[in-house]
């Protein structure tokens, strides 16, 4: 590639992205909620693996191989295994970012028609990103290398080794994930019409990745049980784990750096793959951003499909109801948001419960699988639903089309209403059935919380659709998409957190009140859960249709 990066050009670019940054935190639509939603749940998510990795530490470097005990060693494992997910997650965070920077960012329009070169304008977004990279590295190290600090004497060089990890981590992912953009976008492409294909990809790979995160959660339930984990550590799992741990490279190396193993050939290693994957991705600079910017002038691919004349006249409110289908399956994002998410639902109860099951009797001594079954439901459910928080938004100036049509504003509203119903009576459906046949939930308590958790998911919907009209946020895009949250999406989890914490901690207290105390008041979960439920849908109802109408026929906003 004959052209040379423009330093200048860069500086400036890089001051456009942190003035643009700013600002954003100074709108007036700024996510505030979700904004404190995320460090919260980030502090939670420390606290939490902090207390859970201190403990298994003090387990895992107990463990003797070969009659042994060497924390040297053990520790190396660890820390392999951790930044070896590390730079998994960083690497797959990486891939998406360039491709949503280069391939889908407004900005590559106007610099399209600029005198800036594929490798500055490469080189500018690569620098943001590993800025993006750089703070999650930071928080995951320190807290990771802390901890570890906490449990065993370390040289006082594994402390400034740490900050040079921070540093070098996210490069290694960025190096290895500028590589892989590549075919990625081709991969992304192919599959962007393939809407069955990418469906079930997409649900299997979720799926999956809550399988293993189910997985973690037993060993917590097992170390907070007391069970002794030292058990599982036997000799061949040992030479197993030491086996597939020399294997994971580049991570190894920065283990083998910090437990002052290997300094050389480890520091020979990392530099090796920064100046590999450096110049494999000049190479494809070219290739990528020839190829982002035509596309990003030209307009987003169109399918085009012959149309079939109508045979019959067909009912209004079906007609909306497949329009919100079709707008939905044929957006994957929106169809992961929202049928992937349904659709694993099911497996999320189940894995919670049976986890919390066991937990529960261990800590308190009593059963109490309907309440934990409520609990989970209603958390759950909010989550599920809250794609329906653009209801309104991502229709995009379709709104205004579908306003200018012979249709009573009821049809269009409740044809929304109706096609997140029917996603969630199944979803729900699945669940209780799932709970039953695994023998948590009687048949009783199967409909009860199958009757309860569909109508606090009908009162998400309900107010996460008025609340979308009232503040809709249309995309100025030719598809329409709504990329980013907003405080509707942050309002909504809220609101299911604070049903699923009220509801399902009072029925759980009072039912553990009423065992202790051998009250026969046992119906009192049923009552609270119930009364509660039928109170929220019809204050929920209210929301919804207070003046509709009469804002219907006046809406005239939704820009962004």
């Amino acid at each position: 590639m004959k052209e040379k990066a423009n330093l200048r050009l860069i500086k400036t670019l890089l001051k456009k992205h942190f003035i643009e940054r700013t600002y954003s935190y100074k709108r007036k639509n700024f996510d505030v909620i979700g904004f404190i939603l995320r460090l919260a749940i980030i502090a939670m998510f420390m606290a939490v693996f902090i207390i859970f990795f201190g403990r298994f530490m003090d387990i895992y470097l107990s463990v003797k191989q070969d009659g042994e005990i060497n924390e040297t060693l053990r520790i190396n494992e660890l820390l392999t295994a951790i930044y070896t997910v590390m730079i998994l997650f960083l690497t797959i965070n990486a891939i998406n970012q360039i491709n949503r920077e280069i391939f889908n960012a407004d900005d590559i329009k106007i610099f399209s028609a600029m005198p800036i070169g594929p490798k500055t304008l490469f080189l500018s977004k690569l620098i943001v990103i590993y800025l993006n990279q750089l703070m999650y590295s930071v928080v995951a190290v320190l807290t990771i290398n802390i901890t570890a600090a906490f449990h065993m004497t370390l040289q006082p060089a594994f402390f400034v080794l740490t900050v040079a990890a921070c540093f070098f981590i996210p490069l290694i992912s960025i190096a290895i994930g500028s590589i892989f953009a590549l075919p990625f976008n081709v991969l992304a492409r192919f599959l962007q019409s393939k809407f069955l294909i990418n469906f079930i990809l997409v649900t299997a790979i979720a799926g999956f990745v809550f399988y293993i995160y189910s997985i973690l959660l037993g060993g917590v339930k097992e170390m907070l049980l007391g069970d002794d984990l030292r058990y599982f550590f036997n000799e061949p799992r040992m030479n197993a784990i030491a086996r597939i741990v020399s294997f994971l490279y580049p991570a190894k190396w920065f283990a083998d750096i910090l437990t002052g193993t290997d300094y050389l050939i480890s520091s020979i290693g990392i530099a090796a793959v920064l100046v590999v994957c450096a110049f494999l991705s000049v190479i494809i600079i070219n290739s990528i951003l020839r190829g982002a910017l035509q596309s990003r002038v030209a307009g987003s691919t169109r399918y085009i499909k012959k149309v079939k004349p109508l045979s019959s006249q067909k009912n209004g409110f079906f007609a909306l109801v497949k329009k919100e289908f079709l707008l939905i399956f044929r957006t994957p994002s929106y169809t992961f948001s929202y049928f992937s998410v349904a659709l694993i639902m099911p497996l999320m109860v189940y894995f919670c419960i049976s986890i919390g099951s066991s937990l529960v009797i261990s800590l308190v001594g009593l059963e109490c699988n309907v309440e934990l079954a409520l609990f989970l439901t209603l958390l759950f459910g909010a989550l599920t639903n809250v794609f329906c928080a653009t209801n309104i938004s991502r229709d995009g100036q379709m709104f205004y089309v579908v306003k200018a049509m012979p249709f009573n504003y009821k049809t269009v509203f409740f044809s929304k209403i109706f096609l997140c119903m029917v996603v969630t009576v199944i979803s729900q459906l699945a669940s209780v059935i799932l709970l039953l046949s695994t023998g948590y939930l009687g048949w009783g308590d199967s409909v009860f919380i199958f009757v309860v958790g569909t109508l606090f998911c009908f009162v998400y919907i309900c107010v996460a659709t008025r609340y979308d009209f009232n503040h809709a946020r249309f995309s100025t895009e030719d598809d329409g998409e709504i990329k980013e949250s907003d405080n509707v999406v942050s309002a909504l989890i809220v609101l299911g957190l604070l049903a699923s914490v009220i509801v399902g901690g009072a029925v759980f207290i009072t039912r553990v009140l009423m065992l202790l105390s051998n009250s026969a008041f046992g119906f009192a979960t049923y009552l609270i859960a119930g009364g509660a439920s039928v109170v929220c849908t019809a204050l929920a109802c209210l929301y919804l249709i207070g003046k509709l109408g009469k804002k219907y026929y006046e809406f005239e906003g939704g820009e962004l």
